[in-house]
């Protein structure tokens, strides 16, 4: 038996090798015995692949590229959520009427074992009286373009990409308006989330590196080259997105994690698989751009809410029709743009429309505003039929402003006048509330006319008119009528125009008091020598 002393000149043996794919652990760097350790023959100790571990927090230079992917996996149903009728019970929707299966479904049919691509059929059979409902990929479009429409006010460089049900930003140079990459992420769930949607949101140097972060909710947000190899290292060659045989092929030579894929020369790969598996490696790791166009927003927006159950009553149009003022709050102040007038459209069976429209006193954009307004008017309407969906339109965008309350004051004077007239007219209607505005005529009777309170006609900078000079400012007009030739009275002028117009009128006016304590308004025709009252003084 060989002692210690004996085995020192003596060669270490081999060291062991374990391959990847066959054990599914990893070795330490050294697994050999310390010196004084006594052991005759060194041991591989053997561990669990480690997580993956998140960078650390650093921030991209200033004008660095940094993309966001923002997925939406549950869009439908969370589109579906947004009209209040979603169930809390188990939930599918389904795709391809030929060959009905499953588009999604709801936490209840998922904690069941519901999966998307699943046939209908086999979903029934592990649920109870699911309510089943047919997805429509023209409302998800929709609302993905009105998400796109939302971003629109943390970067101009917004993509949509349909089919993925996702959005790609490109943030690095808004980084330093919203105070780094966490805050601005932070902002962008908060809104989505507000919105009544739920992200799931990757960031990375690179729009496919972004992508596949966001699928697999991975925290790390890697700045630099080297750190996105770190990142996408560990992960499984089955996140990439590969057909299925090519991952097979893969994992017919070895290759378990994207680490190994990307240690082989680029070259041999696409020599034995293509140039899609390198190109794909060069997106990933910003080798090869991957140029995107950039969204544009319609210029006049519209938001559309279908119902998937008839609505008869108008107190049930409330919730659907928040969460659309809210999508459209959101939209024009990505457009920093306000609105004065919105026209909302319940859809009914058969393509008939009911529309409603509202103007308001001053241009704004809040939710909460306008919601107000709206439950004012819905709650005058008789529904000529059931509703099937809401359609709520912009007919005018106006440039934002100050659509804030003061610095100093909670609501001035004016704000709080033109928000009661609106809310009265949301109320009474349009035609029921008019205020007197001045014009140009000669002549008293017609120097004012009655106009929609947020009508202002223009005058010429020179100031009144003759008339209006001559009514004051706290007169009460009324039709003319014959008046006796006053007792004491003052003259208050002569008024003499309307020749022009084949209506010549010469008049002298006075103010005196009647019988009753009053003070009129008189004038005396100078063609026909007959009195008039023209009107009360208040």
């Amino acid at each position: 038996m060989k002692t210690p002393d004996d085995q020192r000149g003596q060669a270490p043996p081999p060291q062991t090798s374990v391959h990847p794919k066959r054990t599914g652990v990893r070795a330490l760097p050294d697994a050999r015995p310390a010196p004084d350790s006594g052991k005759d023959d060194p041991q591989l100790t053997l561990l669990p692949p480690a997580p993956p571990e998140r960078e650390p927090e650093t921030e991209p230079a200033s004008g660095q590229s940094l993309w966001l992917a923002v997925h939406l996996p549950h869009l439908a149903l969370d589109a579906l959520a947004q009209t209040g009728s979603a169930s809390p019970g188990p939930l599918i929707l389904t795709e391809d009427p030929a060959q009905p299966r499953v588009h999604d479904a709801n936490r209840a049919a998922r904690q069941a074992g519901v999966r998307p691509g699943m046939a209908l059929a086999d979903a029934l059979a592990v649920l109870n009286a699911p309510i089943v409902l047919e997805h429509d990929p023209e409302a998800s479009r929709r609302h993905l373009l009105t998400l796109a429409a939302v971003l629109l006010q943390f970067t101009d460089h917004v993509c949509p990409e349909l089919r993925q049900q996702r959005i790609l930003l490109e943030v690095g140079r808004s980084l330093r308006l919203f105070r780094g990459a966490g805050a601005l992420e932070a902002r962008i769930r908060d809104s989505l989330r507000q919105l009544g949607y739920t992200p799931r949101i990757g960031a990375a140097r690179t729009p496919a590196a972004a992508r596949l972060l966001a699928r697999l909710r991975h925290p790390a947000r890697p700045l630099d080259r080297d750190a996105l190899r770190r990142t996408l290292s560990p992960l499984p060659l089955t996140v990439l997105p590969l057909p299925a045989v090519d991952i097979q092929a893969l994992h017919g030579i070895g290759l378990e994690r994207i680490g190994d894929l990307l240690r082989l020369p680029r070259q041999d790969l696409a020599l034995r698989y293509g140039t899609r598996l390198p190109e794909l490696l060069g997106r990933l790791l910003g080798d090869l751009p991957e140029p995107l166009p950039r969204f544009r927003p319609p210029e006049s927006p519209a938001f559309h809410l279908e119902f998937d159950q008839e609505v008869s009553a108008t107190g049930a149009l409330r919730f659907p029709l928040k969460r659309l003022l809210l999508q459209l709050e959101q939209t024009l102040r990505a457009g920093n743009h306000r609105t004065q007038g919105l026209e909302l459209q319940l859809l009914h069976r058969g393509g008939t429309t009911t529309r409603l429209t509202l103007e308001r006193s001053q241009p704004g954009s809040r939710a909460e505003e306008w919601l107000e307004l709206w439950n004012i008017r819905l709650s005058r309407l008789e529904l000529p039929a059931p509703v099937r969906g809401l359609r709520l339109a912009v007919p005018h965008l106006l440039p934002a402003g100050a659509d804030s309350d003061g610095l100093f004051s909670s609501r001035d004077g004016s704000r709080a006048e033109s928000g009661f007239l609106t809310r009265l007219r949301a109320r009474l209607g349009d035609d029921a509330v008019l205020r007197f505005a001045p014009t140009l005529h000669p002549l008293p009777e017609g120097a004012q006319e009655a106009c929609s309170p947020d009508r202002f006609p223009a005058l010429p900078s020179g100031g009144t008119t003759p008339a209006q000079r001559m009514a004051g400012a706290a007169l009460w007009l009324r039709p003319l009528q014959p008046a006796p030739p006053p007792g004491p009275h003052e003259w208050l002028g002569r008024l003499e125009g309307g020749w022009w117009a084949g209506d010549d009128q010469r008049r002298d006016y006075a103010v005196t008091q009647d019988p009753r304590g009053r003070l009129c308004w008189v004038f005396r025709d100078l063609r026909s020598g007959q009195w008039q009252l023209q009107g009360l003084w208040g």
